[in-house]
């Protein structure tokens, strides 16, 4: 492995047939430099991983090859389009079809209707000359077996649908749309391990196939998994491009942040003495949760692991006060507690980071400042007015403290995800909570931002908060926890001991556990 200091892709093969040849290209933003003179070559039947930091230009790139954005400088060229791309428009009739993070899924459009959106939406439908499209037609539901959701039904309105299952919908519609070019950015970040089989069958289908899959993840066991060739940005340029067969996840995470990253020690026993529990629930319903019991002790991590639909989020939700219970009892430190509203739970002193930062961890025209003095602004108030001086001064030590890049005034929706999560977790934190619950606390951050977020898990619980990390990585719980509970179908069926356990006895566990 040798790294190039221009940006040379030092792993190209004359003999391979070209999909697309980035060569030059620049992204500048006011005050940044998103990528800086990238060139880049993807070749078809091939799957080329993007990797980087937060803030890299991963995906950056993969938006100016999908036309969504245009190089400030340099250009992509399609092979079979005559031009440069230059808008989305054209980047599609080049063969690009780009898959998001954020999966475009019309809720009140029925599963099979989201299967065909992209040809609803060129109109061909509408005209009474037309041949309709059949959205409940034996190949749609062959389209939607290939992604692992030959469950539902294709009449069903799809805003039912659970955050991985909408990612996998939006996934189907390779099967039914013409394309030589698949992006995918950061689709695996809110599916779980069990659709990633699903993606990684899609994905060798598409390679059969001829197409050229662009892989843009933070996950570097799914980039080995799945791709031949792994291209490295770091600060806006190509600093290597690696066969994965040739690399391992070290060597290409030290060339993400420019330092090998030390590994995640496992936390020590935690001594009770007989004190009660910080947070003991007993029996809880509340969305699909059902009957679940656990404690969490003074300086402890707990993990909550289940696949999608086991009921890990509605017991982070219910025990947060984010949805009413319908049934069970929660107490603090022996005390009986109701928890109604998020307002209920912050007053006891307990903290909930929600899976979905966009949407609902931090306000999207607020700044950092803004953001990270909100849950305590009425501490920083006199007879309701603001001590703007005394908000400046703590959210300043904050940004250092949380490793934020950007300052007080910077828009947080202008941050990498890494950096948003951040700003998440530092608000939350700054309420003192003696319980905190995390939901997803890494989906969609690099490597670098997952420890920075792994050593601040660690640091509250040894001020002796106690914590619960819900996930569905089970490799993430197993080197973070105390103990892990595994969840199936609503309920707690195991409980794990990280130091004799390993992935295979949590996804058995949570795939074939019989109650």
């Amino acid at each position: 492995m040798t790294s190039d200091q221009h940006g040379h892709d030092p792993t190209t093969d004359p003999q391979q047939t070209v999909a697309f040849r980035a060569t030059g290209v620049k992204k500048h933003y006011p005050g940044v430099k998103a990528l800086d003179g990238v060139d880049l070559t993807g070749y078809a039947g091939e799957v080329l991983a993007v990797c980087g930091a937060n803030g890299a230009g991963k995906s950056t790139f993969a938006k100016l090859l999908a036309g969504v954005e245009t190089p400030t400088d340099g250009d992509i060229m399609v092979a079979g389009y005559p031009h440069p791309v230059r808008n989305a428009a054209e980047a599609e009739q080049a063969g690009v079809l780009m898959m998001h993070q954020e999966p475009l899924i019309i809720d009140d459009f029925t599963v099979g209707e989201n299967v065909w959106l992209y040809k609803l939406r060129a109109g061909r439908d509408i005209r009474p000359w037309a041949q309709k499209t059949n959205t409940n037609s034996q190949r749609t539901r062959e389209v939607l077996r290939g992604v692992g959701l030959g469950h539902l039904r294709t009449t069903e309105l799809a805003r039912g649908l659970g955050p991985g299952q909408r990612q996998m919908l939006s996934l189907s519609r390779a099967a039914v749309t013409k394309h030589r070019i698949m992006i995918l950015d950061e689709t695996t970040a809110s599916t779980s391990e069990e659709h990633f089989n699903d993606i990684l069958d899609l994905v060798r289908r598409e390679k059969a196939a001829g197409t050229c899959i662009i892989f843009v993840s933070h996950r570097l066991n799914e980039v080995f998994a799945m791709a031949d060739r792994i291209a490295v940005l770091r600060n806006g340029r190509l600093v290597d491009v690696v066969r994965a067969a040739d690399s391992s996840p070290d060597d290409v995470t030290a060339l993400m942040i420019g330092q090998a990253l030390k590994a995640l020690a496992r936390p020590a026993p935690v001594e009770h003495h007989g004190a009660p529990p910080v947070i003991s629930v007993q029996d809880l319903y509340g969305g699909s949760a059902r009957g679940v019991s656990f404690d969490v002790r003074s300086g402890e991590i707990v993990g909550l692991y289940g696949l999608v639909g086991s009921g890990r989020s509605s017991v982070a939700r219910t025990v947060t006060g984010q949805r009413q219970a319908v049934g069970g009892v929660v107490t603090m430190r022996g005390e009986r507690i109701k928890l109604s509203t998020p307002g209920d739970a912050l007053r006891r002193r307990i903290a909930y980071l929600t899976e979905d930062r966009r949407l609902e961890g931090f306000v999207n025209d607020f700044d950092n400042g803004q953001n990270m003095s909100l849950v305590v602004l009425p501490r920083m108030a006199r007879a309701g007015v603001v001590n703007a001086g005394q908000e400046k001064a703590r959210v300043k030590e904050l940004i250092r403290d949380f490793q934020v890049k950007g300052g007080v005034k910077t828009m947080t929706k202008s941050l990498s995800g890494g950096n948003q999560q951040k700003v998440v977790v530092a608000k939350w934190l700054e309420a003192d909570p003696d319980f905190v619950v995390l939901d997803e606390p890494t989906k969609g951050i690099d490597v670098g931002a997952r420890a920075n977020i792994y050593e601040i898990i660690q640091s509250v619980a040894a001020r002796g908060k106690a914590v619960l990390v819900v996930s569905s990585e089970a490799e993430e719980l197993l080197s973070l926890c105390h103990r892990i509970l595994v969840m199936r179908n609503g309920k707690v069926v195991a409980e794990f001991d990280p130091e004799h356990a390993d992935t295979d006895d949590l996804i058995r566990t949570a795939l074939t556990h019989q109650d």
